[in-house]
């Protein structure tokens, strides 16, 4: 999966081979402008009301080509000390291009995904499974049904979106076939971004009430299923058999039993010596690392995504009373400050705004509605058949909508198995943009007091 997220050449175009001194100069400068973009562009939308988290993702999409790509400024005169790629005719310099080098880019997203992967750690770390008891059937219930409804969804969009505009290889011998397409759609439509779901309850304020509990727990089945779904997606897109994808649910479980029935116990066995000493030394957070970085691997092996490896790895952490406040002080404000904006930025330098054209928006409308409606009345839906009042399952819906740039990584495995358009892979930022703007204010406007939802 982190290749995923890995920036590419042009298609057709070799990558300018770059010395490693060079490489790590333009990683750097990249870490400079990123997070330095983030901390401005966040700022500005904190003023008018919106969840910093907003302005990190739009941060990452205005350094990339959709405002300094060469369809907007052409640099022909750029300095030599550069890496600016022509070594393919027609290759035009670009702002972007020339800042953020291919291989400066692959480094910078294995960056991003490691600021993930400690998030959603630190996340676990402070997840109570307690404040689950008796809202177990709740989580399950929206959690499945939040995939389930987009699911139906996306067969219902198909017939509007499954052509020459969206469709990678239309009319030709790679055209895919109606049912992959439909799959990735869906995988698509049924992303909650688990991490940015998480940020905005944070910095709500919500993130430690019932309802918020509720709303975690659910978000980490739908990334869950929905990895799940796009594993299926991409067998039907190369033609395999149901064998991948048993191994996929298979190995889900085990790893899950393990996690839970193997390590959680082997792990506590430390406590005791942990709450002697009264603090973490620097051995422990070592080894703390080596187990959240191993379970990250087990899951992206899986291929259910880092970011829940790094959830369970904090679930299973022993005295974290202890373990939680010491990890925040080593991890937090870097991971929140520096390596998360890293992760929000590399798929914006992917993503080229100008791709869209007029016969897209039609769609591209018919996507969001059906993104917005499938999520927000599926979580009511869903939230009222699991036992929540209507003001909780409205609640559960306005957050089971937002999408962040987890949609992005969807959209890109499209993408490159070949099954979507350029098109289509854009239509998902708008999409991550428009339903994670919604979000902190729909969250303001039906819940303006954490106070409301404790008890």
């Amino acid at each position: 999966m982190i290749r995923l997220l890995a920036a590419a050449a042009p298609p057709g175009a070799p990558a300018a081979s770059l010395p490693l001194d060079q490489v790590a100069a333009f990683v750097l400068v990249g870490l400079v402008l990123i997070v330095a973009a983030a901390r401005v562009v966040g700022g500005l939308f904190v003023r008018v009301g919106q969840p910093r988290v907003v302005g990190e993702i739009v941060a990452g999409v205005l350094l990339g080509p959709s405002l300094l790509g060469p369809n907007v400024f052409r640099w022909d005169g750029a300095p030599g000390v550069l890496a600016c790629d022509r070594s393919a005719a027609g290759l035009v310099p670009s702002i972007s291009g020339c800042l953020f080098p291919a291989q400066a880019r692959g480094v910078l997203a294995i960056v991003g995904q490691l600021g993930l992967l400690f998030f959603m750690f630190l996340v676990g770390l402070e997840f109570d499974l307690s404040r689950l008891a008796g809202r177990i059937r709740s989580t399950v219930v929206v959690g499945v049904g939040v995939v389930l409804s987009p699911l139906a969804a996306a067969f219902a969009l198909t017939p509007l979106l499954y052509g020459a505009t969206f469709t990678a290889g239309w009319g030709t011998a790679s055209q895919p076939s109606r049912l992959a397409f439909t799959l990735v759609v869906a995988a698509m439509l049924a992303v909650t971004a688990f991490p940015v779901t998480v940020r905005i309850l944070q910095e709500k304020g919500l993130d430690r009430t019932d309802l918020g509990v509720v709303a975690v727990a659910a978000a980490a089945l739908v990334t869950v299923l929905m990895f799940l779904l796009v594993g299926v997606a991409r067998g039907v897109a190369n033609g395999g058999g149901v064998g991948p994808h048993l191994w996929r649910l298979v190995g889900t479980l085990a790893y899950l039993g393990a996690m839970f029935g193997l390590v959680r116990p082997a792990l506590a066995r430390l406590s005791p010596v942990v709450r002697a000493a009264g603090r973490l030394d620097t051995g422990h957070v070592a080894w703390m690392l080596v187990v959240v970085l191993a379970s990250a691997y087990a899951t992206d092996r899986i291929g259910i995504n880092v970011i829940v490896g790094g959830f369970v790895a904090g679930m299973v952490m022993p005295a974290r009373e202890l373990t939680g406040p010491r990890a925040a002080a080593a991890l937090g404000d870097l991971t929140l400050g520096v390596l998360l904006p890293v992760f929000l930025a590399v798929s914006g330098l992917q993503t080229d705004l100008g791709a869209l054209g007029v016969s897209a928006v039609g769609g591209l409308a018919a996507l969001l509605v059906a993104a917005v409606a499938s999520k927000w009345l599926g979580g009511i839906a869903f939230g009222r058949l699991g036992g929540l009042g209507w003001s909780e399952a409205n609640a559960v819906g306005v957050l089971m909508n937002c999408r962040g740039l987890l949609v992005l990584v969807v959209a890109l495995i499209g993408l490159q198995e070949g099954v979507i358009s350029a098109q289509l892979q854009v239509g998902g930022v708008l999409v991550a943009l428009l339903t994670t703007a919604m979000t902190g204010p729909l969250v303001d406007r039906y819940l303006p007091a954490p106070a409301r939802l404790t008890g």
